[in-house]
């Protein structure tokens, strides 16, 4: 369950943060208690500023599990005053809640929103932890996993200068299964310029590795195509070709889930208008689909979904060799 504070007036499916609540915690005197104002009594003191500061008081969480009777017994929690935040992992215990953890320190940890995801992304049944962070047009995740005892941070990052801050690389991202084995690697879109004579950076890649997410490769980029409202609908993208890819080009076609479900029956894949792929290549039992591409500097991207309309394509276009 996601949850926010009432800044936000977003809805959950058992809580309405504009002002109906339905999950909730237990006081020790016996009443019950929301759980947006439980996480409200743990806003960490170090992060209120002066009246007229200009800062934003905000708060959101998800509840990570709760007992038979639905009442919470693990929440976590993110602050920020729009200058910097903090996260803490919120333990029921005695009918009062207590701070049980906080990521390690120094992670630069900043935004004016933010919300909480809980998402398995590797498969073992247990919901990883994501914090999303949004300042001016970026949305900065920090991704974590709780083991019970303590959080592991394994959002890839990089060090700053002044300070050694950690500063997620995890910006304006999804979680993807980009090679249908079930669980999701990290992709960060590319980058385009505020300046027309600028490049455009390469989207990349981060993989799960023991504990981290790592940089496992650059791409040209990714999308993912479901069908529309009709039967045979086509989508047409823009491919520039970001700095340093050198080719040679594949496209790589996952085909549905890594479970075998939402797999399309059959579909159209055109590059500069030369047909890639056809709906022979597709089915119900073909899972990922490689091909040789060539690309210009600008290409454009056609696809053209068919049959079950619970189907679903990604494509990913990656350059074999990179300038770095």
């Amino acid at each position: 369950m996601r949850g926010c504070s009432n800044y936000f007036g977003c809805v959950t499916t058992f809580l309405i943060c504009a002002g109906v609540v339905g999950l909730v915690g237990k006081r020790a005197s016996g009443q019950e208690q929301p759980v947006a104002s439980i996480v409200e009594e743990f806003y960490p003191p170090s992060l209120d500023l002066p009246a007229g500061s200009g800062s934003s008081r905000q708060q959101c969480f998800a509840v990570y599990d709760a007992d038979a009777s639905a009442r919470p017994q693990t929440i976590v929690a993110a602050y920020t005053n729009s200058a910097e935040g903090r996260i803490r992992v919120l333990r029921a215990r005695a009918g009062t809640f207590d701070v049980v953890a906080e990521p390690e320190g120094g992670l630069d940890l900043s935004g004016v929103w933010c919300g909480v995801s809980l998402e398995d992304v590797d498969g073992d049944g247990r919901k990883e932890i994501r914090v999303d962070f949004t300042l001016n047009r970026d949305t900065v995740s920090w991704l974590f996993r709780w083991d019970g005892q303590q959080l592991w941070n394994l959002t890839p990052t990089t060090t700053t200068a002044i300070g050694g801050y950690q500063i997620s690389s995890f910006v304006n991202g999804d979680l993807v299964d980009a090679d249908d084995d079930g669980t999701k690697e990290i992709y960060v879109q590319p980058r385009y310029p505020s300046f027309r004579d600028e490049p455009v950076l390469p989207a990349v890649l981060y993989r799960l590795s023991g504990n981290r997410y790592a940089e496992h490769m650059r791409l040209v980029g990714m999308w993912t195509f479901k069908p529309g409202s009709r039967a045979s609908e086509t989508s047409t993208v823009s491919v520039v070709i970001p700095q340093g890819a050198r080719g040679p080009y594949t496209l790589r076609v996952v085909n549905g889930l890594p479970d075998g479900m939402a797999r399309a029956a059959g579909a159209e894949v055109w590059i500069n208008g030369k047909e890639t792929l056809s709906p022979v290549d597709f089915g119900n039992s073909v899972g990922v689909i490689e091909r040789a591409v060539t690309l210009m500097p600008e290409n454009e991207l056609m696809v053209r979904l068919a049959g079950q309309f619970s189907g679903e394509i990604q494509i990913i276009i990656e350059s074999e060799d990179w300038n770095r």
